[in-house]
Parts: structure tokens; sequence; C-alpha cells
């Protein structure tokens, strides 16, 4: 099984060093310079391409609707301020807290019954289950939101398990939506399931912050889900900041799903190529900051080039590829074809190479 010290001593096995290291908490030159590049290289490799490997699909959370959507049925004000959506995006939703590069934003499925007539008092003639449509347009921007950062328990209620995920409000007392949830993970329990710890998962990637909330949430208040069937468990004292950039995501897709390149740390999961241009660009980094010759790390850089290159060629062709384009002539008069293609996001920028030093 590869580990991630593996692709460190083989980027200094390629560097030409005999020098390895046992493990990265060592206080070695090598495992400190290593330490500091490992994660950025991983994630500027990860950015350069839709890689298959790091691909992932997640349920967006919603944060705010714009007035007259189901999920925001008030009237609203006359004129746009903050707490909706910009226009002209009709939703907006958290940026999930482990996505480094959004693809595209497809529709929720649908399943129903096709026509027939029943042969038993059972219905019948049930259709598969199917896409809405096309991937939809969509935006990456920063709003200025409300978030957790303390959360206390008041009443551990019952039925708990450890790993169960409570998310807070996302309603007021008025029953206007306020944003997406803190969720709150249990990580102890004791007599009939009730909660006696829990942990504040990260909403937004990089930082441990409580949810998103376009208003002020409550300092006190119960489960508002769970992913399992623990009841009756409450919160009080919690503090809130005052409003702080935080990446969403706009669109107008309501029930909004992202496709998304994740951060995936582990060496087995990845696709063999992709290893290996990791392991060139690590080695590209760390000549530099080991040795100081630019020139070797030049050489490096350009060995990742090629590899990942190469590496976008066979992730490309792990994939069922479209190439029924709409020419943009054609497209400029309004009329176009519902085809994963005609949507801005939908290009698979395979994105430049690497830069010399």
């Amino acid at each position: 099984m590869t580990q991630t010290i593996d692709i460190v001593n083989r980027a200094m096995q390629s560097l030409g060093t005999r020098t390895t290291i046992a493990s990265l908490s060592e206080q070695s030159n090598e495992a400190i310079q290593a330490n500091i590049a490992l994660t950025p290289t991983l994630n500027e490799l990860l950015r350069m391409a839709p890689w298959n490997c790091g691909r992932n699909y997640a349920s967006l959370q919603l944060i705010t609707a714009a007035p007259g959507t189901p999920e925001n049925p008030t009237t609203g004000p006359s004129m746009w301020q903050k707490g909706f959506p910009p226009p002209p995006w009709a939703y907006e939703y958290q940026y999930p807290s482990d996505c480094l590069k959004a693809l595209f934003v497809v529709p929720q499925f649908s399943t129903g019954f096709a026509s027939g007539i029943p042969i038993t008092t059972a219905v019948t003639g049930g259709s598969t289950a199917y896409w809405m449509g096309p991937p939809q347009r969509f935006q990456v921007s920063v709003d200025q939101l409300f978030y957790y950062t303390t959360v206390n328990l008041a009443a551990g209620g019952t039925g708990y398990v450890i790993g169960e995920i409570v998310s807070g409000p996302t309603h007021n007392s008025s029953g206007q939506l306020i944003g997406a949830p803190v969720q709150l993970m249990v990580t102890g329990t004791m007599g009939p399931g009730m909660i006696t710890s829990f942990t504040m998962l990260s909403s937004v990637l990089g930082e441990t912050v409580g949810g998103s909330y376009t208003q002020p949430p409550p300092s006190s208040f119960g489960q508002s889900a769970t992913t399992g069937v623990g009841v009756n468990a409450t919160f009080s004292g919690a503090s809130v900041t005052a409003p702080a950039d935080q990446r969403v995501i706009l669109t107008n897709q309501e029930f909004a799903i992202l496709t998304y390149v994740k951060t995936v740390t582990d060496p087995n999961v990845m696709d063999p190529a992709f290893v290996e241009a990791w392991v060139a660009l690590l080695a590209g980094r760390l000549v530099y900051a080991l040795m100081g010759d630019k020139p070797l790390a030049n050489i490096k850089l350009q060995e990742a080039n090629i590899m990942i290159s190469e590496a976008r060629k066979s992730d490309g062709n792990e994939a069922l590829t479209v190439n029924d384009i709409t020419p943009d002539w054609i497209r400029a008069r309004g009329i176009y074809y519902p085809t994963w293609e005609i949507t801005p996001n939908i290009q698979f920028d395979w994105g430049p190479l690497l830069t010399m030093y």
C-alpha cells in the first residue's frame, strides 16, 4: 500500500539523493521542506484537470433562495439586498468543504411510473430513475456570512450513536430561511444514547466554520435534522462571529448537485499516472528548496509537465466524451441544443502546464 511518505521518498530519489525520511514528523530538513511543499503541490496538480480519480458528487447545502422560490415563498424587498442570491441567480449554496475545483452543477434525479395496465393489485411499470436535465450554469463567488465558532451541549437527548451528524437551525423563529446549518458529529454517548461530547464539522475548505448564515443564528437551538434516529438534543450558549468571507456557489438550479474535484490525499485511489506526475512535481519543488539548483529544478518540472500531459490523456480516456458542440455563431442567436457542452462551465479546461523557475 502506497503511503504519502513513499511519495516524498520517491521524489527525493528522483533527484539523485540517497537520503530517505522515515516520517514526515521528524526534524530533518528534508522532512520539514516536504511538509511545506506536499499539500500545495497536490492541490496545484488536482486543479490542473477534471481528474477522474479526484471527482466527487455532493448535494449542495442551500444557504438562501430568491423571493418567490419554493424555498423562500416570501415577497421579499423591492430592491435586492444582502441575504438573497445576487441577480440573476435564484439559489446560493455552500461551497463544499472538500472542494478544490467546481466542475459542473446537475439537477437531482426523479422517478416515475410508466403507463400500462396493472397485472396485479400492485402498481407496475415503474420507470427507472433519470436525471432531470443537462448541467446548469453556475458561478463561484464570495459572500459575507455569519457562522458559529463554539456550541455548548444543553441536553443530550436519546437514541444517538457515535458518528451521527446532527444539524443545527436552518430557519429563524418566524420560519424564514437563514442559511446552511452548522453540523455537529457525536463523539461520545452514555446510557440510552445520550450525547456526552461532539465536535463541530468544518463547513469551509481549510477552516473550522460552523454553518453559513445570512442572519445571526440563535445562541440556543435544537436539532433540525440528523443522520441517525437520535432525538431531543439541544444546544445553548453558542458563539457567533461577525460576517466573514465564505465561498459560495450561485446557480438557478433547485436541489443542485455539484460535480467537483475534491481534496484526495490517499495515493491508493489516485491513477498511477497522476501519482507519477505528483512525484515529479514534488521533486521539482524540493530540489530548489533543498539544493537551490534552479537548472535541475526546471528539468524536474519539465518532466512533471510531460507526465501531467500523459496523465491527462489516460484520465480523459476513462470517461464518456461527447463532442457534439453547438457552434458559437449559432448560440449567439439564442439557439442551442441541450448537450453538456453548452454551459460555459462545461469546458473541461485542462489548464496550463507548470511554469519554470
